[in-house]
């Protein structure tokens, strides 16, 4: 089976460093160990091409230079490039990361008459508005309206996904397919707690993730502050962050001001995660209280890999994170936005090495039994399957 990949968001570089990115790789390889021949259509290829992916056939067609809405006009262009390409290779699925202005899907299916998977990841048309710059809305509607309604499948990762779809698009055959985690790459650290460290009064608790006001990482050291400041504490806890962003010099003056040792290992290659990872005691997912109106709606791959990695897992409990976690069997649910209660977390976590101990154990397991890749990658195909029987 010939599967033509499709990514024309020029914020998603296929071999890059981003949950995007690692969220297009492990896609890509779950296609693969499924026995699928996968060609990449990109816009942005990336520099980050992990050894595992050498072989992988990929066309790039990067936008034209462009400025405001001259720019979504150059990206509409190089996605029917990357169609064009598409056609001309032949396939026998369609599968497209879905991004603002391209109509690529639309277009291969039409030609090729092949059955065709749209995968969304958030309402990227309310986050274009929010956080940078809609020119052309009425483009950006009718390029998802359109692709769509050409899918055989609209695999949506979160509920409020699948319902902002559905508004738009009330026709979409839609499917909910949570993310996922690679347990081959990340690989459950060694029993006992973390890898080769030892010293039982200092714990460290990582964050992986980008630098932004919606991962909820000011509560998380205000938290690591509490816990430090607890006279009842066993222990001191340090911060590792793993990522970077626009929010890192801010971060690192709150943390400075707050008298938390803050590590800020800046970007790194999704292979060195779970290195990174075992060498700590805890993970964190402390996504903040968001404004009425707004919604959790994304589909957290830290916490994935935080459970894949084996790790005792603290998050708040928002949006998909009450069906990924267990509470007190994968993991500990703490109120958005409320540092004192992460900081309780974070102390129980310290005083125990047991409980420490066991839930990173069933975190492992509840990763390879309910959240590997191949499982998100079988819900799509079972869709896309039934959605062709009917046809």
């Amino acid at each position: 089976m010939r599967v033509a990949y499709v990514c024309a968001d020029p914020g998603v570089p296929v071999f890059g460093t981003k949950g995007s990115s690692v969220h297009v790789q492990e896609i890509v390889r779950a296609w693969r160990r499924a026995g699928a021949d996968v060609t990449v259509y990109c816009v942005r290829a990336g520099n980050d091409r992990p050894a595992d992916l050498a072989g992988l056939d990929v066309v790039e067609r990067p936008p034209r230079r462009a400025e405001r809405a001259g720019r979504e006009r150059a990206i509409e262009e190089a996605a029917c490039a990357l169609a064009d390409a598409a056609v001309r290779d032949g396939c026998d699925v369609v599968y497209e990361r879905y991004s603002l202005f391209s109509p690529a899907l639309s277009m291969v299916t039409g030609a090729l008459r092949v059955p065709a998977v749209l995968e969304v990841n958030a309402p990227l048309i309310e986050e274009q508005q929010r956080y940078r710059q809609l020119f052309d809305g009425d483009l950006a509607e009718s390029m998802l309206r359109r692709n769509a309604l050409a899918a055989d499948a609209v695999a949506c990762v979160s509920e409020p996904v699948l319902r902002w779809v559905k508004q738009r698009v009330p026709e979409a055959r839609t499917v909910l397919a949570p993310n996922g985690v690679n347990t081959f790459r990340i690989t459950a650290r060694p029993s006992g707690g973390r890898a080769g460290l030892s010293d039982p009064g200092h714990f460290t608790v990582a964050f992986t993730g980008t630098l932004k006001p919606w991962h909820g990482v000011p509560d998380l050291l205000e938290a690591v502050a509490l816990a430090n400041a607890d006279p009842t504490s066993t222990g001191v806890w340090t911060v590792r962050i793993i990522g970077d962003g626009p929010g890192r010099p801010d971060l690192e003056r709150l943390a400075a001001q707050l008298g938390v040792d803050a590590e800020f290992t800046g970007a790194v290659l999704p292979e060195s995660v779970p290195r990174l990872l075992h060498e700590c005691d805890a993970a964190a997912a402390p996504y903040p209280q968001l404004a009425p109106g707004h919604d959790h709606y994304f589909s957290p791959l830290k916490v994935y890999e935080y459970l894949a990695a084996g790790m005792p897992v603290i998050a708040t409990a928002v949006g998909q994170i009450p069906s990924i976690i267990e509470q007190e069997h994968t993991g500990l649910m703490v109120p958005a936005g409320d540092p004192p209660a992460f900081a309780a977390a974070l102390n129980r976590l310290a005083a125990d090495a047991a409980l420490r101990e066991r839930l990173g154990t069933q975190a492992r397991a509840a990763a390879v039994e309910h959240h590997s890749w191949d499982g998100v990658l079988s819900l799509i195909t079972a869709a896309l399957s039934s959605r062709q029987e009917v046809a």
